[in-house]
């Protein structure tokens, strides 16, 4: 298996766990914070030099990316460890062509 198998079927793993969690300590037993997980991503960002890139903006793209590619609300809300979907719906605000190619696969008679 791939990396990129490797890695979905670890996340795929994590989102079906009673009480998923990601980011561990580094023994692997309690829940990094969020303070600490965006202060990880904020370091690991400013080694690539990007310096604006946080962990909302992660979590955001996540959520964005995977709307778009038409997996349904449920699902990315699961996926996102939300329980409510008005909370996975703020991370993913259509654009204006999320917009215009909704309306434009609307039937149109002739």
């Amino acid at each position: 298996m791939g990396d990129r198998g490797a890695l979905t079927a670890g996340l795929l793993e994590l989102a079906m766990a009673e009480s998923p969690s990601l980011f561990l300590s580094g023994r692997g037993h309690a829940r990094l914070s969020t303070v600490s997980i965006a202060s990880v991503i904020c370091s690991i960002a400013q080694s690539a030099g990007l310096d604006h890139l946080t962990a909302h903006m992660l979590r955001h793209t996540f959520g964005t990316s995977l709307v778009r590619d038409g997996v349904d609300l449920v699902t990315v809300a699961q996926l996102m460890g939300h329980a409510r979907l008005e909370t996975t719906r703020a991370y993913t605000q259509p654009s204006q062509a999320d917009l215009e190619r909704a309306l434009g696969a609307l039937p149109v008679d002739d």
